[in-house]
C-alpha cells in the first residue's frame, strides 16, 4: 500500500480535536487546533512538551499540498513542517512524501530562498560539533569523502506542524552543519532524536509547481 492511500485518525491528548497520520513512518503529530505535539507509540499518543502554534509568515507552501517537482517529474504531498529558530531568526523545513514510491522529501526554506533534501544515511558517532571548521575539508561518512563546511548553527526546535518522521520537543536544541561535495549541498542535522545526512539541490519555487 502506497503512503497515498495510508491514514489513520486519532484524538489531539490535550484538546480533544481530530487528527490525523498520514505516513506510516511518522513518529510525531502536531495538533492543529492547540499546538501540542504528541508522539506517536504504536496506536496511541503521548503529549510531549509545551504546546505551541506556529506563527504564518506567509509561506506558499503549506501541510497538504500537491506539487510537481519540475526537475525530477516526482509529485510529492507536503506533511508536516519543523521550524527551527537561532540567535538571528529562524527557517522552516517541511516534509513531504513521493505520492508514487512513499520516500520522504525535505525543502528547506529560508528566506524565500528553496533547497530539496533528501536523506543519505543516519549517522550512528558523529564528531563533537565544536570540532567543525568553516572554510575546512571534512569527512561526513559518505561517497563523496570530503565536504567543504560553508556554516554551522546551534538552534532549536522552535515547534512542528502536520507530521514528522521523527520525534522533537519544542524548546530541544537542534545542531547543523551545512556545505558542498560534489555539486550538492551537504547538511547534517544533529538533533536528539535525528542525527541525519542530507545531500540537496537549491530550487526555485517555479520549479515546485502545484499539482
Amino acid at each position: 500500500m502506497s503512503e497515498q492511500l495510508f491514514q489513520r485518525e486519532f484524538e489531539c491528548p490535550s484538546c480533544g480535536g481530530p487528527m490525523a497520520q498520514r505516513s506510516p513512518g511518522a513518529r510525531t503529530l502536531v495538533c492543529g487546533y492547540c499546538g501540542q505535539t504528541s508522539h506517536l507509540n504504536a496506536d496511541s499518543l503521548e503529549s510531549a512538551g509545551d504546546k505551541h502554534l506556529l506563527v504564518d509568515y506567509g509561506s506558499t507552501l503549506s501541510i497538504g499540498q500537491q506539487r510537481r517537482l519540475v526537475n525530477t517529474e516526482q509529485t510529492i504531498m507536503i506533511l508536516g513542517r519543523i521550524r527551527l529558530k537561532y540567535e538571528d531568526g529562524f527557517w522552516d523545513e517541511w516534509y513531504a512524501i513521493d505520492l508514487d514510491n512513499g520516500s520522504g522529501v525535505w525543502i528547506q526554506e529560508d528566506d524565500g530562498q528553496f533547497v530539496i533534501f533528501k536523506a543519505v544515511k543516519e549517522l550512528v558517532s558523529v564528531p563533537d560539533f565544536d570540532s567543525f571548521r568553516i572554510g575546512n575539508w571534512s569527512d561526513l561518512g559518505g561517497n563523496w569523502e570530503q565536504t567543504f563546511l560553508t556554516s554551522k548553527s546551534r538552534a532549536e526546535v522552535e515547534g512542528g506542524e502536520g507530521e514528522l518522521p521523527f520525534r522533537i520537543i519544542p524548546g530541544e536544541p537542534a545542531d547543523f552543519v551545512e556545505g558542498v561535495a560534489n555539486g550538492k549541498v551537504v547538511s547534517v542535522e544533529l538533533l536528539p532524536d535525528e542525527k541525519t545526512l542530507y545531500l540537496g539541490e537549491p530550487t526555485l519555487l517555479v520549479e515546485m509547481a502545484l499539482a
